[in-house]
């Protein structure tokens, strides 16, 4: 596969991964997140599916190993998230029954609804922080890849798009630490600088390089060259001065003896 199909291709799936991205700012919004979920967890698996274009013919090993394992932490994650959105559904309701101030000030708050809710959340995020595991092994893969196959890339989309893997990779290492709250919001900061960058490295070598498909020059066909005739013998011409026949004398060049008629040469 040429270099221009391999660009092309990669430069598709991580469109995809830049659509991921947007999606994701919309993912932590609660209960709109539980629209988008659904949608970010197609739309990555069409950015899967891409990858799977690229690596038909590459068939390389960590390539492949990135598709299965960022196809199992999307899997995982979309688990947790819905289970993470259905807590706080169930929370806004027990909410709306039970005030707040009922559980500070007159301990009304029943109980019963208060243990389904602590075990949904903590199910949901421990679901989540398995997934970002997961991530994390996807993108080192994926890192592996641009690093084994820099022939295939040019020396400096190969390091700006390790550097940009690199932050897709902290970002699902910061997921992972979920439990500390504060880790998520960075987490998911560096996972849309790693989105969008590397969708704006891949966009910036094509727009420095564009991609034409090869063409001949078109040459006009040159005349034929006319049959070259054969060269003629030069006439062999005898230095003969008296006929051997008769003794006369002959003219220098003569075929026959002018006085006996004799043919002078051969």
């Amino acid at each position: 596969m040429s270099i221009s199909e391999l660009e092309i291709k990669w430069l598709n799936f991580v469109r995809r991964l830049r659509v991921v991205g947007v999606l994701l700012i919309f993912v932590i919004i609660p209960f709109l997140g539980f629209v988008i979920i659904p949608i970010h967890f197609i739309l990555t698996m069409v950015a899967v599916g891409d990858v799977s274009k690229l690596n038909r013919e590459l068939k390389d090993p960590y390539l492949q190993s990135f598709r299965s394992k960022y196809i199992t932490a999307s899997i995982i994650k979309l688990i947790g998230s819905i289970i993470v959105h259905a807590g706080a559904l169930m929370l806004a309701v027990a909410l709306n029954v039970n005030p707040i101030y009922d559980l500070l000030y007159y301990s009304f708050f029943p109980r019963w609804i208060i243990s389904p809710i602590v075990i949904v959340f903590i199910v949901g995020f421990v679901s989540m922080i398995i997934g970002s595991i997961t991530e994390i092994g996807a993108w080192n893969n994926l890192k592996l890849f641009v690093y084994h196959n820099k022939e295939l890339f040019p020396v400096g989309i190969s390091y700006n798009t390790t550097a940009k893997v690199e932050n897709l990779r902290s970002g699902a290492v910061a997921w992972a630490l979920g439990f500390l709250v504060i880790t998520i919001l960075i987490g998911w900061i560096h996972q849309l600088v790693g989105y969008f960058g590397l969708s704006n490295v891949a966009e910036k070598r094509m727009k420095a390089e564009p991609i034409a498909p090869k063409t001949q020059a078109y040459q006009a066909p040159s005349p034929p060259t006319p049959p070259t005739p054969p060269a003629q013998e030069p006439q062999q011409v005898y230095d003969i001065s008296f006929c051997p026949m008769c003794g006369s004398k002959v003219s220098i060049g003569a075929t026959f003896c002018k006085e006996c008629g004799v043919k002078l040469v051969n």
